[in-house]
């Protein structure tokens, strides 16, 4: 995996990750569509897609319309998983607010976590703004998308990881 010049290594808990933020395009804010549930393995399928996508992405609106479309709607996918916290995706999320200026509230904040697919998706207070994410512990890579204005565009950033031993 190749780390874009700018990258921040960061330490969290006894290991130094690099984090890698690219900006892309703003998007309009559009709701997707809701879906009947479906089982677990079709969520699985939908992850590695995403995961692929994700990974060969030069326009970040492609994963990101494919997350809210074909995961983030769907009622199994939102109730898949349990809370916890995850300090190296708060070290990536904190990184972004920090190249933009922006305030965040101090300490982890509860995000979704499906172990079994390697996934975690949540909400996270930047700005003024809310910042909607996913993260893919299995390519190490996730997006985030940001709102200033519930009304206006989001902004898309993605977020790579790549620990080094302390």
């Amino acid at each position: 995996m190749r780390l874009v010049a700018g990258a921040q290594l960061v330490s969290v808990g006894r290991a130094m990750v690099a984090i890698e933020v690219d900006q892309g395009e703003s998007i309009d804010n559009q709701g997707g569509r809701i879906m009947v549930g479906e089982s677990f393995t079709a969520l699985q399928d939908r992850v590695v897609q995403l995961r692929e996508i994700l990974r060969t992405a030069k326009d970040f609106v492609v994963p990101w319309r494919y997350f809210h479309d074909e995961l983030a709607m769907n009622p199994n996918f939102l109730s898949t998983g349990g809370w916890a916290t995850s300090p190296l995706i708060d070290a990536a999320i904190e990184q972004i607010a920090q190249t933009r200026g922006w305030d965040r509230p101090p300490g982890n904040e509860p995000t979704i976590c499906i172990p079994e697919l390697e996934f975690w998706h949540g909400l996270r207070s930047l700005g003024g703004g809310t910042g909607i994410f996913f993260y893919d512990e299995h390519s190490c890579q996730g997006l985030l998308g940001v709102m200033t204005d519930p009304a206006g565009p989001v902004d898309l950033f993605r977020l790579t990881t790549l620990a080094f031993p302390a």
